[in-house]
């Protein structure tokens, strides 16, 4: 193991590195002989306040307000972020390990031996936000995909699920996808690279032990010997939606107005039965869809009357105001938060989660909307020519 070390000096600070696998018991028990044996006076570990948080309080859905998460459109990234974690809990299980242990030694031993700890990662929601935003729609529908084709089979043998995963936040995962997404390479480990090699100047006093994924032990490593320092700032910003993004909201409904101004031109009797052609495609098929789903019959209501309205205001989103309400009258609990990864094994069990009917009801609505503004609009073009 002594590989996963890596020993350098920071301006008169001895810096020594570990290297990672956090479902290894072994790197658990590294950390723990090391940090015994150097007694640093600074420990750096690569968690956010958040997931500090968690593994204190091992409820840690308890806060989740998930009608808050739908509000502030976070609700995609929110969902990202639990798959990413369903799958980390799933191997972990596999592995009959507990993810991340070694930074729950290192906490504890920073207590026993009184000696200063930081959290030095990135915020999680921050880097997940960032990833987001980096994802084009299609790479978003793809990227489920893609995960399940890297998992396939991993729970085979310990030690192939050991050689796909070397760190808590699944690096490697992102290696395999690093020539089809490029920028989740980037957001995930390139700017957490930088991150937590400048953390760790910033907070680097006398011996300090830092404690990070394998992953990161290179970048890492190679930013301190070169002395190489980021903005944090710029590494905590949310990129504004791309342009392409922005003027793809405004084509669908631009398009469906037109093709209206053109129906009333011809006359009003034709403008209201188009009209009222998209109406019944639009919110008929965003409710049929919603039924789908098993929503509340509000829910359906809410699809039904929102449709339209989300299609020709993009600002506005007829999956999240029936997210929203599915969320508001059958309210999730914390068991639904904690057992999604074995809900989501089958069909009965997903329909009976509550959260992951609420991401169904936001999906399936918003697609019912989008099959119905298609074939509403198809309709208008043959009525009208």
């Amino acid at each position: 193991m002594e590989e996963d070390i890596v020993r350098l000096f920071y301006k008169g600070s001895e810096i020594i590195l570990i290297g990672t696998s956090h479902i290894s018991a072994e790197s658990a028990d590294l950390v723990r002989k090391t940090i015994q044996e150097e007694n640093p006076d600074t420990i750096c570990i690569e968690w956010d306040e958040k997931r500090y948080k968690k593994n204190i309080h091992p409820d840690e859905w308890d806060d989740t307000d998930i009608v808050k998460i739908i509000k502030n459109k976070q609700f995609p990234v929110f969902i990202f972020g639990v798959i990413y974690k369903l799958f980390q809990k799933k191997v972990s299980q596999d592995m009959n390990s507990l993810v991340g242990k070694e930074f729950v030694v290192a906490v504890d031993e920073s207590k026993k031996l009184n000696i200063k700890f930081y959290l030095i990662d990135r915020d999680s929601s921050l880097t997940f936000k960032r990833a987001w935003r980096m994802l084009n729609f299609r790479e978003k529908v793809k990227l489920p995909y893609a995960f399940g084709k890297i998992f396939e089979g991993a729970e085979e043998t310990e030690e192939e699920v050991q050689n796909l995963l070397e760190s808590e936040n699944f690096e490697p995962v992102f290696e395999e996808l690093k020539e089809s997404y490029p920028n989740l390479w980037e957001v995930f480990v390139t700017e957490r690279d930088d991150y937590l090699a400048t953390k760790i100047q910033n907070t680097a006093n006398g011996k300090t032990v830092a404690v990070l994924g394998k992953a990161h032990l290179k970048g890492v490593s190679d930013r301190l010997k070169n002395n190489q320092k980021s903005d944090l700032k710029k590494l905590e910003i949310i990129p504004p939606k791309k342009f392409g993004s922005k003027l793809l909201e405004w084509i669908v409904p631009g398009i469906l107005l037109i093709l209206l101004g053109v129906s009333f031109y011809q006359g009003t009797q034709v403008g209201i039965e188009q009209l009222l052609r998209w109406l019944l495609w639009n919110g008929g098929l965003s409710a049929l869809f919603t039924i789908f789903a098993l929503g509340h019959p509000l829910t359906v209501l809410t699809s039904l009357i929102f449709a339209p309205l989300a299609t020709l205001l993009p600002m506005v989103s007829v999956g999240v105001f029936s997210a929203i309400v599915e969320a508001t009258v059958r309210k999730p609990k914390v068991k639904d938060f904690q057992t999604m990864d074995l809900d989501l094994q089958s069909l009965k069990t997903i329909y009976k989660n509550r959260v992951l009917r609420v991401f169904l009801v936001f999906f399936l609505s918003s697609l019912g909307g989008l099959l119905g503004n298609i074939i509403g609009g198809l309709g208008i073009v043959k009525n009208l020519f």
